[in-house]
């Protein structure tokens, strides 16, 4: 559920910065990259035993945080790369929304569809930031954005039908 809010935040705040946006979003996505990094590490140890295909979850955590420190350590030449590296990032988590969803749907999860969704959603932002990346700064920080916020939304429903299944499990 933070990571969801973090990343819906982040992705108002964005939209409302165009001007300072793109110079400072190579420090605010390292930041954030590591951040949700933890927080996936975090998530997946603690549901390790109630989770299949945690270790997914725990790969994907420390993936975040190599390229979060990766982000940081070299803020020039991100910014200089940051269509690339926030397309693929988007891909990855793109498809992992997927496969959460259809992990759900293995549990009977009613409305598995719409995470299935936004994780689609996820994809074609990230495929339009990869296409184009020459569009300028204005579509990154668009795109970003946007992505950042079906990435939050996607995290935070996630959060409510994960908290529902362990409900019912008990």
């Amino acid at each position: 559920m933070l990571v969801g809010l973090i990343l819906i935040v982040t992705g108002i705040w964005i939209s409302l910065s165009p001007a300072t946006a793109y110079v400072s979003l190579s420090f605010l996505f390292a930041i954030n990259i590591f951040v949700t990094g933890i927080m996936e590490v975090i998530f997946s140890v603690m549901s390790r035993k109630s989770m299949e295909g945690w270790g997914w979850t725990l790969i994907g955590g420390l993936l975040d945080i190599v390229i979060g420190v990766y982000l940081l350590a070299y803020p020039l030449l991100t910014m200089s790369v940051l269509p690339f590296i926030l397309g693929f990032w988007l891909l990855f988590k793109g498809f992992s929304a997927i496969g959460f969803a259809i992990d759900l749907k293995s549990y009977d999860e009613s409305n598995w569809g719409v995470l299935l969704a936004l994780g689609i959603i996820i994809l074609l932002f990230a495929g339009m930031v990869l296409a184009v990346p020459a569009f300028g700064v204005l579509n990154i920080i668009l795109w970003t954005s946007l992505s950042f916020i079906a990435a939050g939304v996607f995290r935070v429903v996630l959060a409510f039908r994960l908290k529902r299944l362990a409900s019912y499990r008990e």
